[in-house]
């Protein structure tokens, strides 16, 4: 079957949203109103924004399916390094169970190797089915649902403001100097600035101190009873603050939204935020053996990919090393691409970290993992005790472990505000 991958014309388009429309029925509206707004949407996107780009996957000549690819510029433990990410990945009704999503991943893992990039991310529609492509976990997503007058007040609201556009810069300074200290966080695109914006719904609430803002909220209202318009939840879609003072600030804002709103959905991958607020219970009256009163719930969601070993391995910071000289022998599986495994000889000498080809036999140390987990655990999504543990890591020699905990040796799980 004839079949290839280019970036999509203006004029397909249009094809593209038909099957984007059929694929997610439950995000989209079937009628000519909302086409015509959504082709013009993304026809705005691939002519203005550079860091998006739509590509269509054609059999015969005709459109099967399509995708969204997004160039990324993503903190990795300090290092802001290039990051691939796809997403709105849909397939015609017609050739579904094709292969065609996977001819689709497959383009875009190569499209970014060629590119010179390390690691990709994608948001899953099925976690299995992307573990099986090599794609590892990223840290779980959390979902608090709070009472509002259990966030703490400030003495004063003083510094709140409203957000509009004319705050475009500001947000973006404020959200990139934000990610610049913080592992996982992607810097902050013009793509994503638009999309805040282009949405009615959402309101913009930020501090600003001495003429510069430390931090804002993006939220929207949602009803939560028909038969009652004055019972809302406030929806908080980003929550970026600086400084402590700008988190008690922006806090005292939602606290005194008691009086309109019945719970604020706080989405967030902190996993503490119980030591922020005074009650930390969901409403659900949930209670876990023996007595642990549920005040969250968790998914996971953002997955990643290391698609060039060596390149990452090299942007990972080696300060946490001893001075003794190291060897590992690394041995990774990714049946995605190859039945056969590649090998790495991961070298830590006087400071300086080498990757190169693996000779059997050449060091005593050898770990074997599958690409999906060694993604995970380099982002520092999972440690190397657990998936050791878990049986996801074959070490010929255990007694070494330490050696291998210190090349992992990160602190900080990733965490991303992004979506896309």
């Amino acid at each position: 079957m004839e079949s290839y991958i280019r970036k999509l014309e203006k004029d397909e388009i249009s094809s593209f949203v038909e099957i984007v429309i059929n694929a997610y029925p439950g995000t989209t509206r079937n009628t000519a109103e909302f086409k015509q707004q959504y082709i013009e949407s993304l026809v705005s996107i691939q002519e203005k924004i550079n860091t998006v780009h739509f590509y269509g996957l054609f059999r015969k000549g005709k459109l099967v399916g399509g995708m969204r690819i997004h160039h990324f510029t993503m903190n990795v433990h300090g290092n802001l390094v290039e990051a691939g990410g796809v997403g709105l990945v849909a397939v015609d009704l017609l050739h579904k169970k094709e292969k065609a999503a996977k001819n689709l991943i497959d383009y875009f893992i190569s499209y970014f190797k060629e590119k010179g990039t390390s690691i990709v991310m994608l948001y899953p529609f099925r976690p299995d089915f992307y573990k099986k492509m090599g794609f590892g976990y990223g840290t779980k997503m959390n979902q608090y649902q709070i009472e509002p007058a259990s966030f703490p007040m400030a003495d004063t609201k003083e510094g709140l403001v409203y957000l509009d556009s004319t705050y475009k810069e500001q947000i973006k300074k404020c959200a990139n100097r934000y990610a610049c200290l913080t592992h996982g966080m992607i810097l902050k695109t013009d793509y994503e600035l638009e999309v805040m914006f282009k949405n009615p719904d959402h309101k913009l609430v930020g501090f600003m101190e001495d003429g510069e803002l430390n931090g804002y909220i993006v939220f929207t209202f949602k009803n939560v009873n028909n038969d009652n318009f004055l019972m809302n939840n406030l929806i908080i879609k980003e929550f970026i603050y600086e400084t402590p003072r700008a988190l008690t600030r922006l806090s005292s804002f939602l606290s005194t939204q008691a009086d309109q709103v019945n719970r604020v959905i706080l989405n967030t991958q902190d996993d503490d935020i119980e030591f922020l607020i005074s009650e930390s219970r969901n409403g659900s009256h949930h209670l876990i053996p023996s007595v642990y009163h549920e005040t969250k719930t968790s998914g996971i969601g953002l997955m990643y990919k290391i698609i060039d070993v060596p390149k990452f391995l090299l942007q990972l910071p080696t300060e946490h090393f001893s001075e003794k000289t190291c060897q590992l022998g690394l041995i990774v599986k990714d049946s995605f691409h190859s039945d056969e495994p590649q090998k790495w000889l991961i070298s830590y000498r006087k400071g300086m970290l080498t990757v190169d080809e693996y000779v059997l036999n050449r060091t005593d140390i050898e770990l074997e993992v599958d690409i999906s987990d060694l993604s995970s655990m380099a982002m520092g999504a999972v440690s190397v005790d657990k998936l050791y543990q878990y049986g996801r890591l074959n070490i010929n020699k255990p007694e070494d472990l330490a050696g291998i905990k210190r090349l992992f040796a990160h602190s900080q799980k990733p965490i991303c505000t992004t979506a896309f």
